[in-house]
């Protein structure tokens, strides 16, 4: 018996879930698919219930508040665009056990659906190392937050880094010393990162921090 019955496709495009699905079935024979078009239904998923998560027609998994870590499953995230494997850290740390490109979705599925059968993580060489080396800048608990962030508000991977060192103290020259820019550029990130936060200065940025951090700590009922 499979450790792993149930592959779901959720999506609104019905007509590409068809052909995803009809592909798939000839290579998972054993394995049951299922089309969804929302997410309503997706909670309390078996543990080893594999679920494939279409960017392009329903948008940003954070936004959707979807958090695989609260519906159970493993989830893979499909027809990504380039940019968002700069959010894979915040992706890994919301529980989310995969993440392909649009381009390389159809050709690498399989192969994905593989790789988490067998209890892996399919992310980038590079999304796997980022996410280790910013473990270590500050405390687990804040830097599963900024993941978190960075996934909600589209950070770049140098806004993730700027962002950290403003958590630090740091001001915009000692920024551009360690990251080997010039002030001015990092002048440009921290406008950006406060454009697409909504806040208007560093003493908000962290309450922004602090604020995600008390809605992970909190219990839900």
């Amino acid at each position: 018996m499979n450790k792993y019955s149930e592959i779901y496709i959720v999506s609104t495009n019905s007509e590409w879930a068809d052909i995803l699905i009809g592909g798939l079935s000839t290579i998972f024979v054993s394995y049951n698919f299922q089309h969804l078009t929302s997410l309503s239904n997706l909670w309390n998923i078996r543990p080893r219930t594999i679920v494939i998560y279409d960017k392009e027609s329903l948008g940003n998994p954070s936004l959707n508040l979807v958090s695989p870590g609260e519906r159970g499953g493993e989830w893979v995230i499909v027809n990504a665009k380039q940019c968002d494997t700069e959010s894979s850290a915040g992706f890994i740390a919301l529980g989310f056990s995969g993440l392909i490109d649009k381009a390389y979705t159809i050709e690498m599925l399989p192969k994905a659906i593989r790789t988490v059968i067998s209890g892996q993580l399919w992310f980038s060489r590079e999304a796997m190392s980022l996410s280790l080396k910013q473990a270590t800048h500050i405390g687990h608990q804040s830097n599963h937050s900024i993941n978190i962030l960075a996934v909600k508000y589209a950070l770049t991977v140098r806004e993730q880094q700027v962002f950290l060192y403003l958590l630090q103290g740091s001001s915009n020259k000692e920024i551009a010393m360690q990251m080997n820019v010039s002030p001015s550029t990092i002048k440009c990130h921290v406008s950006s990162i406060l454009l697409k936060t909504g806040k208007n200065g560093r003493r908000q940025l962290f309450s922004l921090l602090v604020d995600n951090e008390k809605k992970v700590l909190t219990p839900t009922v």
